[in-house]
């Protein structure tokens, strides 16, 4: 039987906020030595839906400091909503980082994690 290594990263937490007009970048996932890894995403709208939904972006980098845009979603308008997107990153990606940006209106609460595999043996 295969020995699998996987591992999981908090790259936004639970219960951050990005302000209306704001962009959040979250933390720089190494993937260098991964090969590949899915990028989940949640977007929570407060009781008053925003003006306009918050995009959720994956950028990607070869050095960790240019980024790129990936992929691009937007969130629901919706009061009292949670928006989930799920992205998956193919092995040649070496350097990954969520954003979320462009609600207008009303703040949201946001998170963001990765899921990569490192190994099979």
């Amino acid at each position: 039987m295969a020995n699998i290594i996987k591992n999981y990263r908090t790259l936004v937490a639970a219960g951050t906020s990005n302000a209306a007009g704001s962009t959040t970048n979250g933390a720089v996932w190494d993937l260098t030595t991964a090969l590949g890894g899915v990028l989940t995403a949640a977007v929570t709208n407060g009781s008053t839906g925003p003006t306009v939904g918050c995009d959720f972006v994956v950028q990607i980098s070869g050095d960790g400091t240019n980024w790129v845009e990936y992929v691009r979603q937007s969130a629901s308008t919706a009061a009292q909503t949670t928006t989930y997107f799920a992205i998956d990153l193919p092995p040649a990606v070496l350097y990954a980082r969520p954003a979320f940006q462009g609600n207008t209106g009303q703040a949201v609460v946001i998170a963001a994690h990765g899921q990569e595999l490192t190994a099979i043996s």
